[in-house]
């Protein structure tokens, strides 16, 4: 009866928090319900993808992994199952085994998912801020001011709110399935856990103090296997706290954080060894610079982590004692995680950064600056209304960004409701890992509602298998399919510059020279020539040895968007059914 008594208690003193991660869970999955019960005599199991950045890439993911391939070193090709990954598979295999748990399909997965990771997160967040500032108020402020108000630091969506208008047509950032909430689980657990390991004022006993320490180890040392941006972070984190305990000479803070960074290193072995594996594949380089991997020692500063830095100094509260210094470190990180190439010399996707960590850290800051500049006031009823303000408008700025985007985003999730029954078809019919060939939209649902790999998808590019000639040989093939004849080739390439640049280059050029278009004219006059020597073939044979050379088992024709294509001229395919817009081939 006592522990239950005491359990009973805890949730009373904190139901404020369980409120609002039930209603972030609530909100986050609204968009997914409203489309199943709105649209029910429609719905034909395709889910709104594509609205939320990249979701249907980390979605291929998780079907990878679904699928019975852990390490999804390649979501999209029958190559490269067994090639060291480039993405960490962690936060894709908790949401697959999730449903494989519950014996759910991926799109009840991904609804189980938005239902309890946003309702774990908020109140992980909730709990670092809690034992961070001492203040309950506070840390329900601050938890729901960053889970649902992030789009008010966008200056464009505050504008628009302004004005009256919805503030964007995409949802929630954590709407999306492993990034952000993933990464955002590990980085706030972290936090949680090593506060609870550090900081002596929270009178807990020796043992149970040590207990949180092993855990922060554990949960640094799986952010490895989650996201590479957040276990860099934490450990410039932890080095900058270091040196600041070196100043202190507080040895056995340092002798702590030292076992922490030792255990999670021995955690992420496997890790590092696939790293190490990775570099020395051939295309490794050339997809490095794909992921916008750029040389050189120019530092980078922005001007969010300048700003913050200067508001901490000038008004964060000098009271806090050693909750000072911790935050001093999180709010000096930035400017090591900004700037590491000056050492290394390869420039990292620094946006990453700037979307998971520092903004979230401003949030976190200003907000805790503001209720501290409160509590200095006589006005005893400010903070509370202040906390009241804050917590309903974030409810409602994140309920319209919901809203909004679920209405600008509605017609066209109901068009895509017509690859339903070509998705189906295959899911029934085909056999598991088997390549299916299709437009890029298409391919983008095959791998995520089949178990089937596909001849081409535009993420693929990221992935050791794809080396540069298959890139530019897909990119032909589709060039040709269009009816783009030789003579035509420098006209459209150059046209096309910036989807070429992409379809080929990833982001690099993006990144080294501020656009897509940006990709020299010398290299577009290379593929042209290229493009023309291919029709030295023609199109049936070229089409033919593309097909058998990456094991193409199938076709998927969209007759209404590609009708150029006339797959009916082949004779070496097999009509095999007609759905709707759909005509399936097999070789």
């Amino acid at each position: 009866m006592g522990k239950m008594a005491g359990m009973l208690q805890f949730l009373k003193n904190h139901q404020w928090a369980l409120v609002l991660a039930f209603i972030a869970s609530i909100i986050i999955s609204y968009p997914q319900i409203s489309l199943r019960y709105d649209n029910r005599d429609v719905y034909q199991g395709v889910e709104i993808l594509g609205g939320i950045g990249d979701e249907r890439a980390w979605l291929s993911r998780v079907r990878e992994a679904y699928d019975g391939h852990p390490s999804i070193s390649n979501a999209y090709f029958k190559e490269g199952k067994n090639d060291p990954y480039l993405f960490q598979p962690l936060g894709s295999v908790i949401i697959a085994y999730l449903g494989k748990l519950f014996s759910l399909d991926i799109n009840n997965t991904l609804l189980l998912f938005r239902l309890l990771f946003p309702f774990s997160v908020f109140l992980l967040i909730y709990g670092f801020l809690l034992f961070f500032t001492k203040e309950k108020l506070v840390a329900l402020t601050t938890s729901a001011f960053l889970f649902f108000g992030n789009t008010i630091f966008s200056r464009n969506a505050l504008f628009s709110m302004l004005s009256g208008d919805p503030p964007s047509p995409y949802y929630l950032n954590y709407t999306r399935p492993v990034n952000p909430l993933m990464t955002s689980f590990f980085f706030y657990g972290f936090l949680l856990c090593f506060l609870l390991f550090l900081d002596a004022s929270t009178r807990l006993s020796v043992k149970k103090q040590w207990i949180w320490g092993v855990a922060s180890t554990l949960m640094l040392g799986l952010s490895f296997y989650d996201y590479f941006y957040t276990w860099t972070f934490l450990y410039s984190f932890l080095g900058v706290l270091i040196l600041i305990f070196l100043f202190q000479k507080k040895w056995q803070d340092i002798k702590r954080i030292g076992l922490v960074l030792l255990g999670s290193l021995l955690i992420a072995v496997p890790y590092l060894w696939n790293l190490y594996r990775a570099t020395t594949y051939l295309t490794y380089s050339e997809v490095g610079q794909r992921h916008g991997l750029i040389e050189t020692h120019a530092p980078v500063l922005g001007f969010l982590v300048p700003l913050l830095f200067i508001f901490f100094l000038l008004f964060f509260p000098r009271a806090w004692k050693e909750r000072y210094y911790f935050a001093l470190a999180l709010v000096i990180a930035p400017f090591i995680v900004l700037n590491q190439q000056i050492i290394t010399g390869k420039v990292l996707q620094y946006a990453h950064y700037h979307w998971n960590y520092h903004l979230a850290l401003a949030m976190i800051f200003l907000s805790i600056i503001f209720f501290s500049w409160v509590s200095k006031t006589n006005w005893r009823m400010l903070k509370k209304t202040s906390a009241i303000l804050i917590i309903v408008v974030s409810i409602f700025t994140g309920f319209w960004v919901q809203s909004s985007s679920y209405a600008v985003n509605k017609e066209l999730v109901i068009d895509r409701q017509r690859y339903g029954a070509p998705l189906n078809w295959l899911s029934q019919n085909a056999v598991k890992d088997e390549v299916v060939f299709s437009d890029n939209e298409t391919a983008r649902l095959i791998v995520i509602y089949t178990p089937l790999n596909v001849f081409y998808h535009s993420s693929a590019r990221y992935s050791l298998a794809a080396t540069t000639e298959r890139l530019t040989n897909t990119l032909f093939l589709y060039y040709r399919l269009n009816g783009v004849s030789g003579n035509e080739a420098q006209e459209v390439f150059f046209k096309d510059r910036e989807d070429i640049s992409w379809a080929i280059y990833g982001i690099y050029y993006r990144d080294i020279a501020g656009g897509y278009e940006k990709i020299p004219d010398e290299i577009l006059l290379d593929l042209v020539g290229k493009y023309q020597e291919s029709f030295m073939v023609d199109n049936s044979t070229f089409f033919k040895e593309m097909l058998q050379k990456y094991q193409v088992k199938y076709l998927v024709w969209d007759k209404r968007d590609y009708p150029l294509w006339n797959l009916e001229q082949y004779q070496f395919l097999r009509k095999i059914t007609e759905l709707g817009d759909f005509v399936i081939y097999q070789i």
